[in-house]
């Protein structure tokens, strides 16, 4: 009998064992929540994790949770320590706050002021920053940005902070939303300059006075709106102030360097706390040339480059060279040149449609 139990209880345990450390996660996760001033990047990061955790080898598993564990309370360590930074506008350019044990410069520091509005009842505002970068020789370097208030007695406290990416660059006041905003463009290292911006709704009389807005879910948004066939691979180019984002557009085909798809604007709003999609222009290249070429020049040049393409190829045997005679008959491959004649005659005093025949020529 005693046997029997020793033996439940160590199946218990053993099952039990992920439960314990995917809980212990858990403890971390939300430790770090309360303290970090980033909560959307902490969920987003805290979902992405565990997408991961489920895919991993159950073996790797433990190791995996020891590693997010360690991650968070350093993190969290470092926010808490933050959250109770006091300094001086003489040392904003020169000395660096508790960032952790990484060595840290300062790159820049400044402030930015906003007088009074009167009619608005809203007073003046002033916000100090610094822009750092920490890391140590060998590793890879983090930048980072510090926004700071005053306090009553002239000391500057630090109220929010960024440390994400490779590359933060100073803050940009948005205003005409109804609040004012504060955005620390940034981005990722790596061919994609996945973006790492970050938003802040500033709130003068709250606590805390920054509130992090979701900039990403937005993004999911414009997938569903964009035509069929295209697709944004990499991170966008915000404008900020301005609220609005570039991109250029891949179809399934390219390459991940090269884009043919043409570009897109997209037109930004701040709703709640996040951003939407307001409205989208897509620039495509394909449509563009359909609408402002002329239908002859443009079926010209088609059957030109279809030609251009048959004539290449390699009638390796019988079935291959019916289908290439074919394709060039279709084409009226035989006919191009007068075609061509025919066209520079009549856009003789045309020269966008001279050129555009010209450059088609070009494509030998």
């Amino acid at each position: 009998m005693l046997r029997r139990l020793a033996v439940a209880l160590a199946l218990t345990l053993v099952t039990a064992a992920p439960v314990y450390a995917q809980t212990a996660v858990d403890r971390a996760e939300a430790d770090y929540l309360a303290a970090t001033p980033l909560p959307v990047d902490a969920r987003d990061a805290a979902r992405e994790w565990r997408l991961w955790w489920q895919e991993t080898d159950p073996a790797e598993r433990p190791a995996r949770e020891t590693e997010r564990i360690a991650e968070l309370e350093r993190a969290t360590a470092r926010d808490r320590q933050l959250a109770g930074h006091v300094t001086d506008f003489d040392s904003l350019a020169t000395a660096c706050p508790p960032l952790g044990p990484d060595a840290c410069r300062v790159e820049a520091a400044g402030v930015m002021l906003m007088p009074a509005d009167a009619k608005a009842g809203e007073p003046a505002r002033s916000l100090y920053w610094q822009q750092l970068r920490t890391g140590g020789q060998w590793d890879m370097p983090l930048a980072a940005v510090v926004l700071y208030t005053p306090m009553a007695d002239g000391r500057l406290e630090a109220r929010s902070w960024v440390q994400t990416a490779i590359v933060h660059e100073p803050p940009v006041l948005i205003e005409g939303y109804d609040d004012l905003y504060v955005a620390i463009p940034g981005y990722h290292d790596g061919t994609g300059r996945m973006n790492a911006d970050v938003l802040f709704r500033w709130v003068l009389d709250a606590e805390p006075p920054f509130t992090q807005i979701d900039v990403t879910s937005w993004k999911a948004d414009l997938a569903d709106q964009l035509p069929p066939g295209l697709a944004v691979w990499k991170g966008v180019g915000y404008r900020w102030p301005a609220l609005m984002a570039e991109t250029s557009l891949w179809q399934d085909n390219d390459a991940n360097c090269c884009p043919t798809g043409g570009d897109a604007w997209v037109s930004l709003a701040i709703e709640g706390d996040r951003l939407v999609v307001e409205h989208l222009q897509v620039n495509d290249p394909l449509i563009t040339a359909a609408t402002t070429v002329p239908a002859d020049i443009l079926g010209w040049a088609g059957r030109r480059l279809g030609c251009d393409h048959w004539r290449g190829e390699d009638a390796y045997d019988a079935e291959r060279g019916a289908q290439i005679e074919a394709a060039v008959a279709e084409l009226k491959c035989d006919s191009l040149e007068a075609d061509e004649a025919a066209l520079v005659q009549h856009y003789a005093d045309d020269e966008v449609s001279l050129a555009l025949i010209e450059r088609v020529r070009g494509t030998d």
